[in-house]
């Protein structure tokens, strides 16, 4: 497998999106769209240090998280990666769009490229997502990604999996 940490920081691209590497850069941006473990920023300061703590996990090869940015303006529009480590070449994707990117297809879109990402880069043997049972824009997300239902946790959440097509 070939896992993080990368000797670059890998960009993702199609027409209309950039996956770009999270930076302070973005820290204004991120504080509506930061969580950390589940739980949410409530000050910029917050939203650095969980900004830290996200680049620590990628320098350790525990995660890779990326920025969702609209190719022809550099707006940020969301964050995508993996997260929680890469044991048996399962990672687990997470994601979160600003409210004024919801609808138009950008996660779908982010979705499918760090799905090929992990698969044909990471050499990743599947991929699971979390989501709530009642999240229909999420299950949406996944399933036009190829995921299917695998797991219902019983407590509101569904686990859905991807395998990797080997030729």
């Amino acid at each position: 497998m070939n896992l993080p940490p990368f000797n670059f920081f890998p960009a993702l691209k199609n027409d209309r999106l950039a996956l770009l590497e999270l930076s302070e850069a973005y820290l204004p941006e991120l504080l509506e769209i930061s969580y950390y473990d589940g739980q949410p920023a409530k000050s910029i300061t917050e939203a650095g240090m969980m900004l830290q703590k996200i680049t620590n996990d990628y320098q350790r090869g525990d995660s890779i998280s990326w920025a969702i940015t609209d190719s022809l303006t550099g707006e940020l529009m969301g964050t995508c990666g993996y997260y929680r480590g890469f044991a048996n070449g399962i990672g687990e994707i997470g994601y979160i769009l600003k409210e004024k990117g919801k609808g138009k297809g950008i996660m779908t879109d982010a979705v499918s490229l760090i799905a090929n990402f992990g698969f044909e880069v990471m050499e990743l043997r599947q991929i699971i997502a979390v989501t709530k049972k009642n999240n229909i824009k999420s299950l949406a997300v996944l399933e036009r990604n190829g995921f299917g239902h695998c797991e219902d946790f019983g407590d509101g959440y569904f686990k859905l999996i991807r395998k990797a097509v080997f030729n």
